[in-house]
């Protein structure tokens, strides 16, 4: 049975035998072309990694020649991240999935915060080349996402009083030390990451959310250092999944 261009093989590949040609595309049928594309170029990311993924393997594996490849992505970058943003679609269930004490916005900034840390290290070659890479209009969705969840978050907590100051510099402040977290691991072998990954998402929730307590604390008022009317809330594994 003659397989279709990017059909996965037995051993898990991408099928890339010279000879497969794309039976010509109908007019309107450029959204169908781009989706063949995009599980292609997963598929040999997935399989082989970030080096395997070029506009000649990807058209190969679809049977379609390399300027056509071009009509739907500018360069190689583009179509990485595009492959990349599906996953990113977790975040978003991930962070709505955490809300176990909806009434203490508190709690649930630091539950969404150790959602986006486990987030980040069960995709790090994905999380690497959207966040850390050069920027594309893909960066910018995802940026543009993950502060956004935050924000929103913050915000209940400046409403209800717990924290105080500016919402965008404390988010800021908040995603600047979520991302050096996972950043910290990803750029290393996993076999140097902590062995528990669950309590180390928890213990870095916990100096985000804190450390955006004390920074609120001392904007308000300079000459306390430590917010010691505002108390972490206790790490809750359920939350993190």
């Amino acid at each position: 049975m003659t397989k279709r261009p990017h059909q996965i093989t037995a051993s898990g590949r991408v099928d890339t035998t010279e000879g497969h040609r794309r039976r010509r595309a109908k007019r309107g049928d450029g959204g169908r072309l781009r989706e063949e594309l995009l599980e292609a170029a997963t598929a040999l990311l997935d399989d082989a990694g970030e080096d395997a993924v070029t506009i000649r393997a990807v058209a190969q594996a679809v049977g379609v020649s390399i300027p056509a490849v071009y009509l739907h992505f500018t360069n190689r970058l583009e179509l990485l991240h595009t492959v990349c943003l599906g996953v990113w679609d977790e975040l978003d269930r991930r962070m709505r999935s955490t809300s176990t004490r909806p009434t203490d916005p508190f709690a649930e900034l630091h539950q969404r915060s150790a959602a986006y840390i486990r987030f980040g290290l069960d995709h790090p070659l994905r999380y690497r080349l959207v966040a850390t890479g050069p920027a594309t209009t893909a960066t910018q969705q995802v940026a543009d996402a993950c502060f956004r969840f935050l924000r929103d978050t913050v915000q209940q907590c400046v409403d209800r009083g717990t924290l105080h100051g500016d919402v965008t510099a404390l988010t800021r402040a908040i995603c600047a030390c979520l991302h050096g977290a996972v950043s910290l691991l990803i750029l290393q072998p996993p076999s140097s990451w902590p062995e528990d990954i669950a309590q180390f998402a928890d213990d870095v929730a916990t100096v985000a959310s804190q450390g955006a307590a004390a920074l609120s604390r001392a904007t308000a008022d300079p000459e306390r250092q430590t917010p010691e009317s505002v108390v972490a809330p206790q790490p809750d594994h359920r939350a993190v999944t």
